[in-house]
């Protein structure tokens, strides 16, 4: 077995390798005699459709969309764009799910995240968030902060991804609130650290990311208040009003109602969150959507769905 990315095909490769299916359609064929197989193929790298015309029917009654697929074929090209003619595709047997295999990974190095957050955490005057900080970040907890991501489909959604997105928000949370002395610069450092820690119970990691039962059923901003609450209770003493404001900046920092957000921000601190949340979001979709386009010397990209609208590049 070869194991090649998708990134690595090109027309006329042969392929023995293993994808995340990430959908299959059985299609009829246009004279109506029979069957093809159309599929899409994924893995860190990206996605590719793939067409199998033999077999169709027996592949499809044996493999379903999530499934880690062997896959035997050869890579070619139609209307421009690369496709698999797959001969053979079964599910994989015995094969362990290694999610960095079938998701991207953050471009964050962990090593370097965590050193970043030592220093913030340094940098905190306040004794009742540093120490909750500290209590955080050294608890088995923070390997899922390191590992999570920010999203399923949208900004940071790779493994990795929560605290690239956290840490983005953090650094630029402590040099806005140089600009404007009126903030309480560690409520904000910390409340861009903590803001999204429901995200570690929200989704799973697999052949994708996919949401949790939890994270269906209540949401990382309600799962958030649980987790920091749990932690709050542990220390000895922290008081009533800096718990209610942090936890008020968890339950609103999405802003707005119609943006699932069960409070808008009542204080300072609480709606730049908010704005800083917006803001790392838009830095990781456009620079997402510059960077994965497919001819780097188009001055456009395509369609991007999740901005709904055209990217210049230039």
């Amino acid at each position: 077995m070869n194991k090649y990315l998708i990134n690595q095909l090109e027309p006329g490769k042969m392929i023995d390798s293993i994808f995340a299916l990430r959908s299959i359609k059985l299609l009829p064929l246009r004279d109506g005699s029979g069957s093809y197989l159309a599929v899409v193929l994924g893995d860190k790298t990206g996605t590719l459709e793939g067409r199998a015309w033999d077999s169709a029917q027996e592949i499809y009654s044996t493999c379903r969309s999530g499934d880690i697929v062997s896959v035997k074929g050869q890579a070619g090209e139609y209307n421009g764009k690369l496709q698999i003619q797959i001969s053979a595709m079964s599910p994989c047997s015995g094969c362990e799910i290694a999610p960095a295999r079938f998701i991207p990974s953050s471009k964050i190095v962990t090593r370097e995240a965590k050193e970043k957050i030592k220093l913030l955490i340094e940098s905190i005057r306040n004794s009742f968030l540093k120490d909750l900080l500290n209590l955080i970040f050294s608890d088995d907890i923070s390997v899922q902060i390191f590992t999570a991501p920010a999203a399923r489909l949208n900004h940071h959604a790779a493994i990795g991804g929560l605290i690239e997105h956290s840490l983005g928000m953090a650094e630029a949370a402590d040099k806005i609130a140089g600009a404007y002395t009126q903030l309480d610069r560690d409520l904000l450092v910390t409340g861009a650290l903590l803001h999204d820690i429901g995200k570690i119970e929200e989704y799973s990691l697999g052949t994708g990311i996919d949401f949790t039962d939890g994270g269906r059923l209540l949401g990382h901003i309600v799962i958030g208040v649980r987790i920091l609450e749990k932690y709050i209770n542990r220390l000895p003493v922290f008081p009533e009003d800096i718990k209610l404001k942090l936890l008020h900046m968890v339950v609103s920092h999405h802003g707005q109602y119609e943006w699932q957000s069960p409070k808008r921000p009542k204080f300072l601190e609480a709606a730049i969150l908010h704005h800083l949340d917006m803001v790392d979001m838009l830095v990781d979709v456009f620079s997402s959507a510059v960077e994965g386009r497919e001819n780097h010397e188009e001055q456009w990209t395509g369609w991007i769905k999740g901005l709904d609208r055209f990217v210049f590049c230039k």
